[in-house]
């Protein structure tokens, strides 16, 4: 049998199958393999290095592997199989060195207080543990909403923890929750980071690979909760017998059954037997003395765990058969003629939603009106139109009656949350005042993280909202939440507000790289003003639109965008808007490499910011310009524009203009030599960031700083400027700056011979780009990696990934391409 790269993932796997690829190259000689010192002599490396490699002491480099591929006698194919084979390798070396098992995970929710019953099924997994261990252990635990099914799977996982000693991982992959499932690509990633791996590749498949890799020979228990299809879960599931999965969904996940072979658990109703001991559990000996009533409650909960507790809470006070006549008689109006299980437990909502106090009982009626998946206190504060510390108090009543689940911030059950909009009022004010308090909280939270973009005219405050980190955490929580209440104030007809919210929204959505949120937002943004014929408010959403493509690295699309938006802006005559969006289209030309067109398109906005009578935007447009013209290579042409720029900033008395401009004079005068001059302009500019406590201006001097450093030849200078540049941009939290950051680290370590470190910090901005969407940085990334490859002799390593580099630059549309298809030729 040959040689066979496809079963190899560890290093073990790696030695044993180059041992017969040795026996395979000797047949013929009366050997039974190529000996150490001949492959030693094929390849040119010492006998006793090549002793440590092929006996597993030391990961063979890459490019040591292709050498001795080819002195085997391999083919083109079989060098791109051995390639892939030593990627999985390294792989899955990465993640065994980042996750100690000091630091195992241990993400399981608390317990269920007062857990009952289930015992039929709690025993049916213990065996499911204890089967051949040949065998990949999954269980999907299947059943209609209200049943149990996370309180079985987190119950049992903690009664199973100690047969997991290498962790237990939990995630919610929201499969029916309000807005879109977790994807499988994106819940890989939050698995493998849970388990300490921060190089995560960009597909999925790889991902999926690098998971499987990571839990091989670990003990592990995985819970995957609330599953919308197969397909969501299949990437994620474990190749190791070691491991044990727990899925729990709504949907019967017969794909899962029938091609992966997992054991399905159909989840039922409790037993009335296990419902009554529940109501004990919940209630104490006094279930005992009506037993009658007790059983018909239990009924009359339709088995439900979720339920059966509610009903609990407000039989503390009153006798069973009370609270049993009562939901009997709500019952016979809420019962339909399908007997779905959501149906029957309407009374025991209603009975509940009846026991709370008047204001708290408001509150969930309301609550119905929020879009989001969770909610805070100000939120609630809104929907009612009270103060702060009525709103906590109801929502404590919430909690304390089992309507809502308190987990750092407010949520509540899917069956509740419908059941509560069930109960929302039709065009109720709540609406229209949490719409408000979005728009409100959004302006207050920007002023506070993002003075230089807030509006001093619409400035508001916010007494809960204390600081700049207060400010951005909040927005943060918000991110999901922002869009959907965008889309509920144009489906309820307040599409300007939709509008501004959208418009007041963007800076931090952007800021935290979550750039399909945003552009989602915008397009909502978009549809409604059309709906209302708002056309400057489908200008503004144009622009807004093509801002955040570009940012993504889709500037085919920004352009459109962009150009649409300025067409707009011509019908309405408004000279200083199209003037703002003339520029952006300057910008993204520029990054496509059309230069000449990105002049003329910043030359136009100059010219009409000249006839407003706008000099500090004028001086903005000088300043882009003279960045195209730098790219251009017309670096005279650019410090006249930049200079020029830096005079008008220096004369409005504008600090943040001035250190832009030093920024980019500086980074002219080191591209023409005079790097003397130009670490003064840096040192100027990095001190007036400073002084202004701008985080991402500083950032972007120390990254210039690293490129006068490289351009001298000084690469450990460099390496440290840059390396300082992304520890401030972490900081910031700004994810694209950081893609660039990693990029430009990895070619200077590639420059001053650390390889290792170079691919180290390309694979992680090739991660961090394909998770953002940053397409460029992307494509940078995978050339970077290919340029390591080649600098160690990988050479069909290298041509793999030049290749994925260049069909992202062709497709993005840069000037890249052409120098690295040149590069491509040549190799």
């Amino acid at each position: 049998m040959g040689a066979d790269p496809g079963q190899v993932r560890t290093r073990a796997d790696l030695v044993r199958q180059l041992e017969v690829l040795r026996g395979n190259a000797a047949r013929g000689s009366g050997r039974t393999r190529v000996s150490l010192a001949d492959l030693a002599k094929r390849i040119d490396v010492p006998r006793s290095t090549v002793h440590t490699y092929l006996t597993g002491q030391t990961l063979l480099p890459a490019e040591v592997l292709d050498r001795i591929v080819i002195a085997l006698d391999g083919t083109d194919a079989d060098l791109r199989s051995w390639a892939d084979a030593w990627d999985r390798v390294a792989a899955h070396e990465h993640s065994g060195k980042q996750v100690p098992a000091a630091t195992a995970p241990r993400q399981l929710p608390a317990d269920v207080t007062a857990f009952t019953g289930r015992a039929a099924e709690l025993q049916q997994l213990d065996d499911l543990v204890e089967q051949d261990e040949r065998t990949v252990v999954l269980s999907a635990v299947t059943g209609t909403p209200g049943v149990g099914k996370t309180a079985l799977a987190v119950h049992w996982g903690h009664r199973a923890a100690d047969r997991f000693p290498d962790g237990q991982l939990y995630l919610n992959l929201r499969g029916y929750d309000v807005g879109p499932p977790v994807s499988a690509a994106d819940a890989a990633l939050r698995l493998l980071r849970a388990l300490g791996i921060s190089e995560v590749p960009p597909s999925l498949d790889e991902r999926a690979g690098l998971l499987r890799s990571a839990l091989a020979a670990k003990r592990v228990l995985l819970v995957l909760d609330n599953a919308s299809s197969a397909e969501q879960v299949r990437p994620l599931l474990p190749a190791t017998s070691s491991c044990f999965t727990l899925v729990t969904s709504r949907d019967a996940l017969t794909g899962l059954a029938v091609v992966d072979g997992v054991h399905r658990l159909d989840l039922d109703v409790l037993t009335v037997e296990e419902a009554v001991q529940l109501l004990k559990s919940l209630l104490g000996q006094r279930v005992c003395y009506e037993p009658d009533a007790a059983i018909e409650l239990a009924e009359l909960c339709a088995r439900l765990p979720l339920a059966i507790r509610i009903a609990a809470e407000f039989a503390r006070h009153e006798p069973l058969t009370a609270v049993v006549r009562d939901l009997r008689a709500e019952r016979l109006d809420l019962l339909d003629s399908t007997g779905d299980p959501r149906s029957m437990v309407r009374a025991v909502f209603l009975r509940s939603y009846r026991q709370l106090r008047p204001e708290a009982a408001e509150l969930f009626r309301l609550l119905g009106h929020h879009p989001g998946r969770d909610f805070d206190v100000p939120a609630a504060a809104a929907l009612v139109g009270i103060d702060m510390a009525d709103a906590a108090l109801r929502v404590e009543q919430l909690i304390s009656a089992n309507l809502v689940q308190d987990n750092g911030r407010c949520e509540m059950h899917d069956l509740l949350r419908a059941y509560s909009r069930e109960l929302a009022p039709a065009a109720d004010p709540a609406a229209v005042r949490l719409i408000d308090h979005y728009v409100e909280a959004h302006t207050a939270a920007l002023a506070l993280a993002y003075p230089r973009h807030a509006d001093p005219a619409g400035k508001e405050e916010v007494s809960w909202l204390t600081d700049a980190d207060t400010a951005r955490a909040w927005l943060t929580a918000e991110a999901d939440n922002v869009v959907e209440v965008v889309k509920a104030a144009a489906d309820l007809g307040f599409g300007a507000r939709a509008r501004q919210l959208a418009h007041v929204a963007k800076r931090h959505l952007e800021t935290i790289s979550r750039g399909p949120q945003a552009m989602r937002m915008h397009q909502l943004a978009l549809d409604s003003a059309r709906a209302d014929g708002d056309l400057a408010g489908e200008g503004e959403a144009l622009r807004d639109l093509g801002v955040a493509a570009e940012v993504m690295g889709r500037q085919l699309e920004s352009l459109d965008w962009l150009r649409q938006s300025a067409d707009v802006w011509q019908r309405l005559g408004s000279r200083r808007r199209r003037a703002s969006t003339l520029s952006s289209i300057g910008i993204t030309l520029g990054s496509l490499g059309r230069f000449d067109e990105s002049i003329a398109a910043h030359e136009e906005s100059n010219e009409l910011l000249r006839h407003l009578d706008r000099p500090q935007q004028l001086a903005m447009g000088l300043l882009n310009l003279g960045v195209t013209l730098e790219q251009r290579g017309e670096l005279d042409r650019a410090l006249t524009n930049q200079r020029a720029a830096l005079e008008t900033f220096r004369t409005l008395g504008d600090q943040l203009g001035q250190a832009h401009a030093l920024t980019n004079l500086g980074n002219v005068l080191n591209q023409l030599g005079e790097h003397g001059e130009a670490l003064l302009m840096f040192d100027e500019a990095l001190a007036g960031y400073r002084a202004l406590g701008s985080r991402i201006g500083e950032a972007f001097v120390v990254k210039f700083l690293g490129g006068v450093h490289r351009a001298k030849g000084e690469h450990d200078l460099a390496i440290d400027r840059f390396e300082e540049a992304l520890r401030i941009s972490r900081e910031a939290g700004d994810a694209s700056l950081q893609a660039e950051l990693l990029n430009h680290l990895g070619f200077a370590r590639g420059l001053s011979g650390d390889q290792s470190g170079a691919r180290e910090a390309h694979h992680d901005a090739l991660a961090l780009a394909t998770e953002h969407g940053y397409r460029l940085e992307e494509a940078r990334a995978l050339e970077g990696l290919g340029t390591v490859a080649r600098a160690t002799g990988a050479v069909i390593s290298a041509k793999r990934q030049w290749r994925q580099a260049l069909e992202r630059y062709e497709a993005i549309g840069v000037p890249e391409a052409e120098r690295l298809r040149a590069a491509l030729a040549e190799l």
